[in-house]
């Protein structure tokens, strides 16, 4: 199985919440492949260092270079339009950016480990909620 990180749990690690750590050593620890980022979670993580002093940035830049972020492709527009079509009908309603890193790791076959209980609701997406 193959993760993909959520923002809340990298700011999870980031604040060394004992939970959040635990609980993925203890998914990941039979895990051959690191753990990746949708690219939106990129995003999302690097706005945050324009409310951090220069030093605490300069930590979490590095911190988030460690993970490989995914492109987007055509393949990903096409799922995120199936999936927002879908839910919209029904009238479940998700942000652009669950819909996109859910879009992603439906495309790429990942495993989501978030926090976001509402991604449960996605029934397309292979996902952990601690």
């Amino acid at each position: 199985m193959t993760l993909a990180l959520d923002t809340n749990i990298l700011i999870g690690i980031e604040k060394q919440k004992k939970e959040i750590i635990e609980s993925l050593e203890n998914i990941i620890k039979n895990d051959q492949v690191p753990a990746c980022i949708p690219f939106i979670v990129y995003f999302e993580f690097i706005q945050g260092f324009r409310v951090k002093s220069q030093k605490n940035a300069e930590k979490s830049k590095s911190f988030i270079e460690k993970f490989r972020c995914l492109n987007t492709t055509k393949e990903t527009a096409k799922i995120l339009d199936e999936i927002k079509h879908k839910y919209e009908k029904i009238g479940k309603g998700f942000t652009l950016s669950d819909l996109l890193i859910a879009s992603q790791c439906i495309e790429n076959n990942l495993t989501l480990v978030t926090t976001d209980k509402q991604f449960s609701e996605i029934e397309e997406l292979k996902k952990i909620i601690l």
